[in-house]
């Protein structure tokens, strides 16, 4: 019983550190607090009065009825005191249900906005995460979906572009520089991905492989156990991608980018082609 207790105050605490969280609770308290006072003030001027009204209860229940305007009838005052409590309740209610409606709706449209722009943290572990976007990106979620092994897995996709790249319930989006840094890693839970999947940037020709080498590094220093699979555009850059931390490097030139997606799943046959093509890159 204690540890749960302990659970909800911790969530209640992180809550309120919240502005916006503790705004709303201030509000519904104020409302809380105004209903009950007024009720008990409406008590002490129709009791005796008011055919309605016969106890403390009464007065509570019948006030609320009035200042949300649903359910039952509401409650006509006899007195002038009772109008006087019953006019400030229902001014009052309409003001902070005016406010407590504009304050969750903020926090739903804040909560949209930072999931399409890529800046709601997750809450992911032993996921897959792919750093970078290119022409190759929707063919690898593609592949994941077909694979039996891949197809249920939650995949992060951390990008310098405007918005999630694919329309899949278990893709979610992380805006983050390239390479990667700053507060990116900890939105997409790098720490406790599986597997890690570093995508060339083709805007950048000349240095694309030392890009990625940069991101396999910090991939490796954030998570030492993940498994990390790296794009290759020039294949004598192969030996630099290896020591930058990459389990699994995949020359696009030579063998498409489907492997991409087979050499996260650990095949036998993705890892026979991807050492014949390292092979063969170190023969030439």
């Amino acid at each position: 019983m204690l540890p749960r207790i302990d659970a909800i105050m911790t969530v209640f605490l992180r809550l309120m550190s919240v502005t916006r969280f503790r705004f709303i609770a201030e509000l519904s308290f104020i409302f809380i607090l105004v209903w009950c006072g007024c009720a008990m003030l409406i008590f002490a001027f129709e009791n005796g009065i008011n055919p309605r009204i016969h106890d403390r209860l009464d007065a509570i229940y019948y006030l609320l009825v009035t200042m949300t305007t649903s359910g039952d009838s509401a409650v006509t005052p006899m007195t002038t005191g009772g109008r006087v409590v019953m006019s400030f309740a229902l001014i009052l209610s309409k003001l902070l249900t005016a406010l407590l409606c504009a304050v969750a709706a903020a926090v739903l449209i804040d909560h949209k906005l930072k999931v399409e722009m890529g800046l709601k943290m997750h809450k992911l572990s032993n996921h897959i995460v792919i750093i970078g976007w290119n022409l190759k990106g929707t063919q690898i979620v593609s592949s994941f979906r077909k694979n039996p092994t891949l197809q249920k897995d939650e995949i992060v996709v951390m990008a310098d572009i405007e918005q999630k790249p694919v329309d899949d319930p278990l893709v979610s989006f992380t805006r983050a520089p390239y390479p990667i840094r700053g507060d990116a890693i900890q939105r997409a839970c790098l720490p406790e991905a599986r597997v890690v999947v570093v995508l060339a940037n083709y805007a950048e020709r000349q240095y694309a492989d030392a890009l990625t080498a940069v991101n396999c590094m910090m991939v490796r220093k954030e998570n030492p156990k993940a498994k990390i699979v790296a794009e290759l555009l020039d294949p004598g850059q192969r030996t630099y991608l290896e020591t930058s931390g990459a389990d699994s490097v995949v020359s696009i030139g030579d063998v498409g980018g489907f492997l991409l997606a087979e050499a996260v799943s650990g095949s036998e046959e993705a890892q026979f082609l991807l050492n014949a093509v390292a092979r063969r890159a170190m023969s030439d």
